[in-house]
């Protein structure tokens, strides 16, 4: 008995063995008949296809544009308006940088969970809120490099200016006044970013929530404009019944 229950568990070996085998040589046979074919691995995109040229095109059109008119405008204001409006408008270009790096932060580190969830409850800011962090790449550019950047130079050209109007007030040296407001400006941006980073990180979704029901209050939705233009045509058609009546009436 002991020697048919051996025999039993041997053939059972031999042919898990055997199925084995098969299922290799199975796998060996279509890849080489993969290859016979000339079947590739998928290729990897390249560096070029990953940019949005178009996007980089008018980021960076924009930016000289808006540089340009924001510094002439900043020179001709600030020697004209009094000292303390000067300041004030001063560091409102430093406060925007920061708040708009805090924006682009936000977008980019943001769960699209939270906003779907909005969305789905047919909430407006929510399908702001995905519409930003599913262009999160575009909408940071904007936030950090072009108003960002834009306000870093003009903040610059600014506090020059700025500079210039205190020395004379005070009968100080420009170059001094010059050198301690730039240190200041710079002080202010750098560690006015570097909250912003924290905040960024931590409060994204609150910060993206609240830009979304912002941008929403300016924001039309495309089927309230085609239900417009709809409601709009029945009742011209139906002017034009009314009238065509009358006419037959008459």
């Amino acid at each position: 008995m002991e020697d048919i229950h051996r025999k039993e568990q041997n053939e059972n070996e031999v042919k898990t063995l055997n199925k084995t085998d098969k299922q290799e040589q199975g796998k060996q046979k279509a890849q080489q008949k993969q290859e016979k074919k000339g079947v590739k691995p998928p290729k990897k995109k390249s560096f070029f296809s990953l940019v949005n040229w178009k996007w980089v095109v008018t980021a960076a059109l924009s930016s000289l544009v808006i540089s340009i008119i924001l510094s002439l405008l900043s020179s001709e204001v600030l020697s004209i308006v009094p000292i303390v409006a000067a300041v004030l408008i001063l560091f409102a270009f430093v406060f925007i940088g920061i708040i708009f790096d805090i924006i682009g932060l936000s977008v980019a580190t943001a769960n699209e969970k939270p906003f779907n969830s909005m969305a789905a409850q047919k909430i407006k800011a929510g399908k702001t809120g995905l519409a930003l962090i599913r262009k999160a790449d575009q909408v940071s550019s904007f936030c950090n490099d072009v108003i960002g950047d834009i306000c870093g130079v003009v903040s610059g050209s600014a506090a020059a200016t700025v500079a210039l109007r205190l020395a004379m007030i005070m009968g100080i040296g420009s170059l001094w006044v010059n050198l301690i407001l730039c240190g200041l400006v710079s002080a202010i941006t750098v560690g006015g970013k570097a909250i912003g980073k924290a905040v960024g990180l931590n409060y994204s979704i609150e910060v993206v929530t609240l830009v979304a029901k912002i941008v929403s209050i300016f924001s039309r939705d495309p089927k309230k404009k085609k239900g417009k233009k709809k409601n709009d045509k029945e009742k011209k058609e139906q002017k034009a019944e009314d009238s065509a009546a009358k006419n037959e009436q008459k």
